[in-house]
Order: C-alpha cells, then sequence, then structure tokens
C-alpha cells in the first residue's frame, strides 16, 4: 500500500513539477517576443529620426533581434518536448560572429574605429564563423550517423 502511494505522491510531483516548466517557458518565450518587438521599434524609429544613431547602431540592434529570435526558437523546441540540439545555439554563435564583422566593418569606413584594432576584431570574428560552420558540420555529421544507426 506505501509502494501505491508513494508513486502517487511521484507521480503528482512530476506532473506537477511539468506544470511549472511549461509555465515558465511560456514566460520566458512571451517575454524573448516582446523583447524582440521593443528593438524592432527601435530600430525603426532610430532608422526614421537618423541622427539618434549611426547605422552600424540600427544594424546590431536587427541583428540582435535574429540572436533574440534563435534562442526563442530552443525555448519553443523545450516547450514542445522536442529534443535537445545544438543548432540553435550554433546558429546564435554564427550571426552573432557575422554581427560583430558587420558592425567592425561600418565603423572602421565610418571612422569610428581605429584601423589596426578593426581589422584585428575583423579577424577574429571571421575565425569564430569558421569554427562555428565547421562545428555545425561536424555536429550534422554525428547526428546523420547516430540517426542511421
Amino acid at each position: 500500500m506505501s509502494e501505491l502511494m508513494n508513486k502517487g505522491i511521484r507521480g503528482f510531483a512530476n506532473r506537477a513539477a511539468a506544470v511549472v516548466d511549461d509555465i515558465v517557458l511560456f514566460a520566458v518565450a512571451i517575454a524573448i517576443i516582446c523583447v524582440a518587438i521593443l528593438l524592432l521599434y527601435e530600430g525603426a524609429t532610430d532608422f526614421l529620426q537618423g541622427d539618434r544613431h549611426s547605422i552600424p547602431h540600427i544594424v546590431s540592434d536587427l541583428l540582435f533581434v535574429l540572436i533574440i529570435m534563435e534562442l526563442f526558437r530552443q525555448v519553443s523546441r523545450q516547450i514542445n518536448r522536442r529534443p535537445f540540439s545544438l543548432n540553435p545555439f550554433i546558429y546564435i554563435g554564427i550571426i552573432a560572429s557575422i554581427r560583430g564583422v558587420l558592425i567592425m566593418q561600418m565603423k572602421i569606413g565610418l571612422g569610428e574605429a581605429e584601423w589596426s584594432h578593426g581589422v584585428a576584431v575583423l579577424l577574429a570574428d571571421a575565425v569564430l564563423v569558421l569554427i562555428f560552420l565547421g562545428g555545425l558540420y561536424i555536429y550534422s555529421k554525428c547526428r546523420k550517423d547516430v540517426e542511421e544507426h
């Protein structure tokens, strides 16, 4: 009888934990969408006003929205109980590195950054993009091999 009671308590605790997990994940998903919308609004108003921020800042904000949406996709995968994947995080790394390349390129072009420092940052970001792409390739190959067996 006590073993049956323990199973019932464990089952209830597991269901309660799953409900709390879902509530937190939905709250995070809503917050991520709200932040993305606010950043898009800020980027649009900055673009229309033109004098508040430079073009690199606006591009940076828009690419940051892409990064946030990749995080949303991962949260969405968790909500839908799909298997964990590294792909969204690799994509975030690639987008962030490309964002760094674009922003530094624009800053160098506009004279907002010192050339030698800018080139070093560009090189580092370009190497990161290549590393992430290599990681994505290897991860994809490993997943295919695991799925085939």
